[in-house]
């Protein structure tokens, strides 16, 4: 090929065409005169409408066209010795997206050196510039998360022993970035030597194992001491799998370590005192159970003792009633009596009110009648109302039912009841209602016409012994009655309140949890209390070591024609006697000398001759507890001292 046809120009045209790169040809003016495909296709304009227009009227940017013009055009037309042959600027295309070109301009010149054409070849260079910035920005990123991760950076070729320590890495030991050589040697050496075993270790397996590369160590610091980092890192390896890099992480732990070794010194402490106290609780607990089982003895050894001496001022007097006595020496007796009922009454709630302090008193809660529970209060406190011509009201309606232990609501019916009378006025009124609390409880009012009670007083009311000033009055009293009551409606669930006016009266409330449960509302059959004669005489064994209620016993059955009384004043000599005799009943007192009654009821029981007779416990132990233990023993009833002698006669007769 010569020369000539290399200047041919539909060779060159064919050149222009076809070459991958964007060709433009501006003539002496600037105007556009060729516009090869290239141009075309990424501007999206046509030769045919760019052409004899100026490029940077089309392509350019109005902020950037004219320096782009000087520079690009005319520096190079006027001045081609120092304008700049290369340079970068934005090219808007048709669809008005912009694209980063790189141009390089060639000037032509005719014979008398005049420039006749610019030719700018450019390259797109968008997606090169993106991908620049991108690993810019990568770049950047990578090094803010480093930063703030606070870590140190490593980078190790466990085949050549070098190893690349960031400046942070160094930071953290002490150092600076150029005074720590990057070799591997530097980093073993600066490990304590207690942990060197374990980083080798740890190594190694994840180098074998491909386990997880993570190790706590100590390093030291430049000043000597050592600072506590976490290690992390994972292996690069090669296509069979060899270990040829291995890159990771430091994170310096010290603050975390000094943390958790005093938050372990504290546990420690804490641990320690936790024990101390654990053992002081156990000592006061010990102490509290040694305190309430000493109690709960003193109690029952109470109940006991100020029983038996009441079970012989009791029994005698009401045999005494029977006696045909003159009218006054009558009334004597009736004294005697009505003291050692209010004397009684006054010990049961001593007991009961010590009970509940303990903790040793159960209410078992059931279905009951509110009708018939008012009822059966107002039958025992009837005669104190009608010495007073005190007039009783009761709006209660008759189908109510509450959740209560149906002897201890009677006993707070009766106490509030007998306190309405006793601090009533002569011919007042008591008046009894019942209001829905519309919320699951119902609230039972006890409201009298007395005289009501001082503001300054109400404060003490439902505590013990407090009778707030009628202990100067003629009116009897303990101050337990309320306090009793309070206590007693609380352990059902339920509250106490009061409501007073000086000079108009008193309203004394508890409350109590309605159920739609029906109650049993039928009242026992009453038992005979005379025993039907014309039956041969019938043996009741007595064993009691009491001289005063062996006599009590002895005379209140004397009554009775039909019945035997036989008596033991021990065990061994009752065993004796009921093997002997194989009586109808036995009355078995517990406290016995030698055998106490538990020992001769099980003797008793497994004896063949007597094992079927009814055995009645009779004892002044009359505490919940008592009872139960003794019903489970194997008594067939279980009566407290002091016993009345119609109920006496009752169970004896029950059993006959």
């Amino acid at each position: 090929m010569n020369k000539k046809s290399m200047r041919d120009p539909d060779f060159l045209n064919a050149i222009i065409e076809n070459v991958g790169a964007l060709v433009i040809v501006l003539d002496h003016e600037g105007r556009i005169y060729r516009f090869n495909a290239a141009c075309e296709k990424l501007s999206g304009f046509t030769f045919a409408e760019v052409e004899g227009k100026f490029p940077w009227d089309i392509f350019l940017p109005a902020a950037d066209a004219d320096a782009i013009r000087t520079v690009a055009f005319v520096a190079h037309v006027n001045n081609p010795q120092t304008a700049l042959n290369q340079y970068t600027n934005r090219w808007r295309t048709k669809s008005g997206d912009y694209r980063l070109i790189e141009w390089a301009n060639t000037l032509l010149h005719d014979n008398q050196g005049k420039v006749t054409f610019m030719i700018s070849v450019g390259t797109d260079i968008t997606e090169r510039k993106q991908i620049e910035e991108d690993l810019r920005h990568s770049e950047e990123r990578t090094r803010l998360v480093l930063n703030a991760t606070n870590d140190g950076i490593w980078d190790w070729n466990p085949i050549t022993h070098e190893d690349y320590l960031s400046p942070r890495w160094k930071e953290i030991v002490g150092y600076q970035d150029d005074e720590l050589p990057n070799i591997d040697s530097i980093f073993f050496e600066l490990i304590h030597p207690d942990d060197k075993t374990s980083v080798v270790q740890a190594i190694t397996r994840h180098f074998e194992h491909h386990s997880p590369y993570r190790v706590e160590m100590r390093l030291r610091h430049k000043n000597g001491s050592y600072r506590w980092v976490l290690s992390r890192g994972e292996a690069v390896r090669d296509a069979d799998g060899k270990p040829v890099r291995m890159v990771g992480s430091i994170t310096d732990i010290t603050d975390l370590k000094q943390a958790e070794e005093s938050l372990k010194v504290l546990n420690e402490q804490l641990e320690t005192r936790v024990k101390q106290r654990t053992a002081e609780m156990t000592t006061a607990r010990d102490e509290a159970e040694r305190a309430n089982r000493a109690k709960s003895i003193f109690l029952s050894r109470m109940s006991h003792e100020l029983r038996t001496p009441m079970n012989a001022i009791l029994g005698f007097s009401q045999l005494l009633e029977y006696e045909s006595l003159p009218p006054h020496q009558l009334a004597y007796v009736q004294e005697i009596h009505r003291a050692g009922d209010y004397l009684l009454e006054l010990i049961n709630e001593l007991l009961d009110l010590a009970r509940i302090e303990s903790g040793k008193m159960v209410a078992v809660s059931q279905p009951v009648n509110l009708a018939a529970a008012i009822n059966a209060a107002t039958e025992i406190t009837q005669p104190l109302m009608n010495a007073k011509q005190i007039h009783l009201i009761n709006q209660c309606p008759t189908g109510e039912s509450v959740l209560a232990d149906p002897t201890r609501l009677r006993q707070i019916l009766v106490n509030l009841l007998s306190n309405a009378a006793k601090y009533n006025l002569n011919g007042g009124y008591i008046n009894i209602s019942c209001h829905d609390q519309n919320n699951g409880f119902l609230r039972l009012c006890v409201t009298d016409t007395g005289l009501g009670i001082p503001p300054e007083k109400q404060a003490y009311l439902f505590k013990p012994f407090e009778r707030l000033g009628a202990e100067f009055t003629e009116v009897e009293g303990t101050g337990i009655g309320l306090a009793l009551s309070k206590q007693l409606t609380e352990l059902m669930g339920g509250q106490v309140g009061f409501n007073s006016t000086l000079g108009e009266g008193s309203t004394f409330w508890i409350e109590l949890p309605l159920t739609a449960e029906a109650a049993n509302t039928e009242k026992p059959i009453p038992q005979d209390k005379a025993i039907i004669t014309g039956k041969p005489q019938q043996i009741v064994l007595y064993i009691e070591d009491n001289a005063a209620n062996l006599r009590l016993v002895e005379a209140m059955l004397r009554q009775q024609s039909h019945l035997k009384l036989i008596s033991a004043t021990h065990g061994e000599f009752g065993l004796e006697l009921a093997r002997r005799y194989k009586p109808q009943v036995i009355l078995l007192d517990i406290h016995l000398p030698g055998m106490d009654g538990y020992k001769v009821l099980e003797a008793l029981k497994t004896d063949p001759i007597t094992r079927d007779i009814p055995v009645i416990a009779l004892s002044a132990d009359a505490m919940p507890i008592d009872i139960d233990r003794g019903l489970q023993a194997g008594f067939i009833q279980y009566l407290t001292k002091p016993v009345k002698m119609d109920v006496l006669h009752e169970t004896i007769a029950r059993y006959l």
